[in-house]
């Protein structure tokens, strides 16, 4: 009889034991289908490519955008560690270039970048004819993680005087006296412009934006006055005057909405009240300013343009007041090389600012 209470009582040990198991197991299963239905959230490629932009901090007012060095800087920096990339046309290019200077197409300089290996050169200085052109490249190799590209401040017109006109034939006065004092106010916020992208990843994005954004030129994006004057005054851009308040104040082209240089065009600011069903055109006192965020708002999906030459096109003797303006004193007379021009047939002339 004692020997079956103990049965009884191992019996009644293991049941327990198995039904505790078999509970468990529903229990188990149970989560994991609450897990399985669980909704996931599914990033839109516009989100996945701004947390690969974003992910090292903001770009807008970092060190990292743009930077300049000056023709002095340049000129005393040509016996160190340095690579200076031109790319101007091959013809402007054999008529007048700097010491050691290497030509080559802004649409083939991603391939170049990562052949030649930019990494390794203390800088990395972009040429061309006045600075705007290089500052479009440069933003792009910048976003793509190169921390060693600066532009050559007024490109090749502040090295010599021989090729200055660019800038030269371009700065006025001319509508200076069409400014006004409206302020204009931003928009509501919205939502990231839609990406068509056959990628997936933030880098893989990334990386094809920055070859069609290269493939397409500065020239397709830089506007005129006139052109950033009259699609905003019809309503068919959105005009960003991208000043400090106090020049705002003193007057800007009319419609042109205030973006402050100290925060501007962040996730966390006012990134998002940008408009995704209009042309952004944006404008500064130094043009390669306003290029480098439009470069950086093109890579986020936004159609941007910038006005050539800046204020210094329409109000170049008030940039002079702001120490910001080109004049005769920023030409050098530095030295420079020249070398034969071989001509390839079939191929088009880069030209740009």
């Amino acid at each position: 009889m004692k020997k079956y209470r103990i049965i009884s009582k191992l019996f009644f040990v293991f049941a327990l034991l198995w039904l505790t198991s078999c509970k468990e197991k529903e229990v188990i299963n149970n989560e994991n289908v609450i897990a399985y239905n669980a909704p996931v959230e599914v990033k839109s490629k516009a989100q996945i490519l701004a947390d690969e932009v974003f992910k090292n901090g903001e770009i807008i007012n970092a060190e990292l955008s743009p930077k300049i060095m000056s023709a002095e800087e340049v000129y005393h920096s040509l016996d160190k560690n340095i690579l200076i990339i031109d790319t101007r046309g091959g013809k402007d290019f054999a008529d007048g270039h700097i010491k050691n200077a290497v030509n080559v197409k802004m649409s083939e300089l991603m391939d170049f970048a990562q052949v030649k290996g930019l990494p390794m050169y203390q800088k990395v200085v972009l040429v061309c004819y006045t600075g705007q052109t290089t500052s479009y490249s440069a933003a792009i190799l910048q976003l793509l993680g190169y921390k060693n590209i600066y532009v050559l401040e007024w490109g090749m017109c502040g090295w010599n005087k021989k090729f200055s006109d660019k800038w030269i034939k371009n700065i006025s006065d001319k509508y200076i006296k069409k400014l006004v004092t409206t302020p204009y106010p931003k928009n509501s916020p919205s939502e990231l412009p839609v990406i068509e992208n056959k990628k997936n990843t933030g880098p893989q994005i990334l990386n094809m934006r920055a070859r069609t954004i290269l493939k397409e030129g500065f020239g397709g994006s830089a506007v005129t006055y006139r052109y950033a004057a009259g699609s905003a005054k019809k309503g068919k851009s959105y005009l960003i005057c991208y000043q400090p308040e106090s020049v705002y104040n003193e007057g800007h082209i009319d419609n042109a909405i205030l973006y402050d240089q100290k925060n501007s065009f962040n996730l966390s600011t006012d990134l998002l009240t940008l408009p995704t069903d209009k042309t952004i055109v944006i404008y500064s006192d130094k043009a390669y300013q306003s290029t480098f965020i439009m470069v950086y708002l093109k890579m986020l999906g936004y159609d941007a343009k910038t006005v050539k030459y800046g204020v210094n096109s329409f109000m170049n003797s008030k940039s002079m007041e702001r120490g910001t303006g080109f004049s005769d004193s920023e030409i050098k007379n530095y030295p420079f090389e020249t070398s034969e021009y071989i001509e390839v047939v079939g191929e088009v002339q880069e030209g740009g600012c």
